[in-house]
């Protein structure tokens, strides 16, 4: 099923912010990939609000505690975005009230605010839509992709720690801003005023990401920040490139 502009961009203007750097730590045995589908989110230039809930696909791997599988389907909650991080329960599990992910790391983001056909080349074939924005924006055939890399630390309340990164990894087309034909990055930033007046303009669209939780001892607070985006850059790389080829 073709993915949607999920996560989308104005977690960008709106997370006007380029990237967090948490200091907060986890204790918990979470491993495993987490998939997830269906649900809606709702995005306009300054924030992003989840409606309803995801479910998790029959492709999670996630266990928890003494190995305990998470399965599928299953209920996860999201807090909306922006807030300040780290934002402990920004995913919760439906029935496992043990289990939390903390959002540590939001993006980064492309530092190419120039979405053209020329900006595009000269920059990887990347943009945001706004300075400082998470999301990374791209062609792909005659839809636009957005990706949107996440990371931070898991509890189910044992020992010991774990991390994950993942990332919301979309496709919008021209139908869902009201045009029609080939939709380009430069054409949805304009939707969203981007990259300097941000607009009224939103989004409601479904959404799906990808997330890998590792064990691991919890870092020091002088390195989580820098670990997790390490994890998110090669997480999302790896999705990106599966995407394209």
């Amino acid at each position: 099923m073709k993915k949607s502009f999920s996560s989308v961009i104005a977690t960008a203007s709106v997370l006007g912010c380029g990237l967090f750097l948490s200091t907060g730590t986890a204790s918990a045995e979470v491993v495993g990939l987490l998939v997830l589908n269906g649900g809606q989110v709702t995005v306009d230039a300054t924030a992003l609000s989840w409606v309803g809930t995801a479910i998790t696909a029959s492709s999670t791997t996630l266990t928890y505690g003494a190995g305990t599988p998470v399965g599928s389907p299953v209920n996860v909650s999201l807090l909306g975005l922006p807030a300040a991080t780290p934002l402990n329960s920004f995913m919760t599990f439906a029935g496992i009230p043990a289990l939390d992910f903390t959002l540590d790391v939001i993006g980064p983001g492309s530092s190419n605010t120039d979405c053209s056909a020329a900006g595009l080349l000269a920059n990887s074939g990347d943009c945001s839509a706004f300075a400082g924005s998470p999301i990374v924006l791209s062609q792909a055939g005659t839809d636009v992709e957005a990706s949107l890399a996440l990371s931070g630390t898991a509890s189910d309340g044992t020992l010991p720690g774990s991390t994950w990164a993942g990332a919301f990894d979309e496709t919008v087309n021209a139908a869902q801003i009201g045009l029609t034909g080939t939709l380009t990055p430069a054409l949805l930033q304009a939707y969203f005023g981007g990259p300097t007046n941000p607009n009224s303009n939103s989004i409601t669209t479904s959404y799906s990401g990808t997330f890998s939780a590792v064990v691991s001892a919890v870092p020091e607070p002088t390195t989580i920040g820098m670990t997790l985006v390490g994890g998110s850059l090669i997480l999302l790389a790896g999705i990106r490139r599966r995407r394209r080829s």
